[in-house]
């Protein structure tokens, strides 16, 4: 048997052990059997002077080479080369991964696997992601920002995180696991789970006076919680509420950043700071209410919970929109829109000082919809006979949204028999035809 037809035999092995049926005892079988042939040969070792690879321009030639655990220039047995396969294949970078030789060059060819996602990096204070994502590859080698779910190279990142937490004095349990939203896989999340990440002492600067002692609660509230890659927003947002209801409508948060991590009682402490921009504070000009209005513009200025000369409170803002919205949702248009648009004005009036804000409010009804089929679960027959007697919205007619919600509470004098019961509303929107079934599940 010639050199270049035992390499091509090895070749043939690799590929069928690559193979998803290879785990089926006929496959494994035929590729002992094959090995049975030539014991003596396949021990064999031969110099190989080049290795390379193709299909995976996504790494370099010495990173597959790294990753292979092979080296130009060695003698190497078909043992060697399956169990070169072998690594790249459970990195789950490839869906395949075959080999063959000539004599001279061993040459690996690669079919990269689909469902790669980014690396996420919840709770490392001592590295910035482009730092970790560096000091990761330089311990995995075909590392590069991503990795194949459940796969080898998910496993060989967390183990280079715990030697690189390591280095920072610390002896780590990480964890990792999918990260999923709106139904779509984001990415694969790498935390430290123990020992505890959290924040020590918030400094906030540029607070006036009068609100110093809520931003100050709010920086006795952060510390102590968890420190992660969402500290920063979280402390934006309670921020913002206390600022935007005062009318603070530009406010924003500047030069955030953590200190040195500090390991000690058992927890890495993470200390925080940040710099307040209040800008200027604004008072409500004027509020007009246009478009598809189930209300008169006198019943909106009772109704309305923010008024031309107020304080710019978005929390009441808010509420004045959802009093809008009220009408809508009991008159079966299920999706109304209502926005409000804010024009800001900087220049002082005779009649008022500056920085106003005028908010044009526009209503958008959107379909109607229309009572579908309605769903009674947990109610013995007798109970639901009681239920249906008083239930008044029926098929075909217009939904009113408001009306499940208050049904127990209107009629508890006439439902004695549900006395003890609570119920759980689920609506199940048709857009075809723009039908609203209804899902009533009652618990005793």
């Amino acid at each position: 048997m010639s050199q270049r037809f035992l390499w091509r035999t090895w070749s043939f092995a690799a590929k069928v052990l690559r193979m998803p049926s290879a785990r089926s005892p006929r496959i494994l079988l035929a590729v002992a059997c094959l090995l049975l042939i030539a014991p003596r040969l396949t021990a064999q070792k031969f110099t190989v002077d080049k290795i390379s690879f193709i299909g995976y321009p996504a790494a370099t030639q010495a990173e597959l080479l790294t990753a292979s655990g092979l080296r130009a220039g060695a003698a190497l047995a078909q043992p060697d080369i399956q169990a070169a396969a072998r690594k790249l294949s459970d990195t789950g970078l490839f869906s395949s991964v075959q080999f063959a030789f000539d004599g001279a060059e061993l040459k690996f060819t690669l079919r990269p696997a689909d469902g790669g996602v980014p690396a996420l990096f919840a709770n490392f204070p001592w590295w910035n992601k482009p730092a970790l994502d560096a000091a990761v590859a330089a311990r995995v080698p075909l590392f590069h920002g991503n990795v194949i779910p459940e796969s080898g190279m998910q496993q060989q990142v967390t183990t280079a995180l715990t030697g690189l937490v390591a280095e920072k004095g610390v002896q780590a349990t990480i964890t990792s696991q999918p990260h999923s939203g709106a139904g779509k896989l984001l990415g694969v999340v790498f935390r430290i789970e123990s020992p505890p990440v959290q924040v020590a002492e918030v400094r906030l600067s540029g607070a006036s006076p009068a609100l110093t002692d809520a931003v100050n609660a709010i920086a006795k509230a952060a510390a102590g919680q968890e420190f992660n890659d969402a500290t920063e927003a979280t402390l934006q947002t309670d921020l913002r509420a206390v600022y935007r209801r005062q009318g603070y409508l530009e406010f924003a948060i500047t030069k955030y950043a953590h200190g040195e991590p500090q390991f000690a009682d058992g927890k890495i402490d993470v200390p925080v700071t940040a710099t307040i921009v209040e800008g200027p504070q604004y008072r409500v000009a004027s509020l007009t209410l246009s478009g598809d209005v189930l209300m008169t513009q006198e019943e909106f200025a009772k109704r309305a919970k923010l008024h031309v000369g107020d304080v710019a409170n978005e929390d009441l803002l808010r509420a004045t929109l959802a009093e809008i919205a009220a009408p809508y949702k009991a008159k079966g248009y299920l999706r109304a829109t209502i926005e409000a648009t804010p024009t800001f004005d900087r220049t002082a009036h005779f009649d008022r000082p500056g920085n106003s804000v005028s908010y044009a409010i526009n209503v958008v009804p959107g379909p109607l919809f229309h009572m579908g089929k309605l769903t009674i679960v947990n109610l013995d027959d007798e109970r639901k006979a009681l239920l249906l007697k008083y239930w008044t919205m029926h098929e075909g007619d217009v939904y009113d949204a408001t009306y499940p919600p208050g049904f127990l509470t209107r009629n508890k004098a006439n439902l004695h028999a549900l006395d003890g019961w609570s119920a759980n509303y689920k609506q199940y929107e048709n857009d075809d035809d723009h039908v609203e079934d209804l899902t009533i599940t009652f618990r005793h």
